[in-house]
């Protein structure tokens, strides 16, 4: 046997040793049980967009978060420079799509602000839970990982356009935490949007980075505590490229854009309705895993 199937061999026995008695287990959790709520969420996204094909381009503000369930749904608070509604929109019924236009070769600083809307009562606010929560065998004792985060990738408008260059990203995001419970509570609470591969430039108050629960991702976190009926802000704001050391301010500008409807457009994360962009998400998916459990298991 070569060395090479020796190794291979030997990475299955790690890996099926490690998720058999070290795998991180989650808990089902019923979210209207739970006594934080976040509400209130909002992002500011300013970026450097070029396009280097020699014909127009466009493209446009997705409106639709399909990482969490229900999919977040955003309104369009402003834009600069003020967006167009384009000829083809996915929901109509929402207002419709819009975006902007580059040139052949053009280079665009756009900056927006995103509100998200929320699901309508009983429950305003929206929690955040792990899809493939597993059921509670364990007994007496479990771990309490708190509530945590969603990732997506800033430049997936490339794979979707290759033909676009986002050269920059950067997003600031705001939420309020509210224990709806009658006594004090306390737990990890992780930042509900995370950009992979990016960096953590801000935060307030001030977060610790959780780089256990996904790799390339330095996902946001905070320890609080938090009286009953306790309300509390939190900010922070993430760079992409991780390597970039530009940072960016923008004001309120205004907008071609209503505010009383939200135009939902495509995905803000690459779908199985979108064709290959979703094979190259799962893909990196994969390549992720694998990489945490040569990381975990093996080095």
């Amino acid at each position: 046997m070569s060395i090479n199937k020796i190794c291979i061999v030997l990475m299955i026995l790690f890996v099926g040793v490690g998720v058999s008695y070290g795998a991180e287990a989650w808990i089902t959790e019923d979210p209207n049980a739970t006594s934080v709520r976040m509400s209130d969420l909002t992002a500011t996204i300013h970026i450097h967009i070029k396009n280097n094909n020699n014909q127009v381009q466009y493209f446009k503000i997705s409106q639709e978060y399909f990482k969490t369930t229900p999919p977040m749904e955003w309104q369009i608070v402003w834009t600069n420079p003020a967006a167009v509604k384009m000829v083809k929109s996915t929901y109509p019924e929402l207002g419709g799509d819009y975006g902007w236009k580059l040139k052949p070769g053009e280079t665009k600083t756009i900056c927006f602000k995103l509100r998200n809307t929320g699901p309508t009562p009983p429950l305003p606010e929206w929690y955040i839970i792990k899809n493939d929560s597993q059921e509670n065998q364990y007994w007496p004792l479990i771990p309490e990982p708190g509530i945590t985060a969603t990732w997506f990738f800033p430049n997936e408008l490339e794979m979707l356009n290759p033909k676009l260059d986002l050269q920059l990203w950067e997003g600031t995001f705001h939420f309020k935490l509210k224990n709806v419970d009658s006594k004090t509570v306390s737990g990890i609470v992780r930042a509900p949007i995370v950009p992979m591969n990016s960096k953590l430039t801000y935060s307030n108050p001030k977060a610790f980075i959780d780089d256990d629960i996904m790799v390339n991702a330095n996902t946001a976190a905070w320890d609080v505590t938090m009286a009953a009926g306790a309300e509390r802000y939190f900010t922070y704001k993430y760079l992409w490229p991780s390597s970039s050391s530009h940072t960016t301010s923008g004001g309120k500008y205004s907008s071609s854009i209503p505010t009383t409807s939200a135009a939902k457009t495509t995905s803000s994360v690459p779908t199985p309705q979108t064709g290959t962009p979703y094979g190259l998400l799962v893909i990196a998916a994969v390549l992720t895993g694998a990489g945490v459990l040569y990381a975990k298991y093996v080095r």
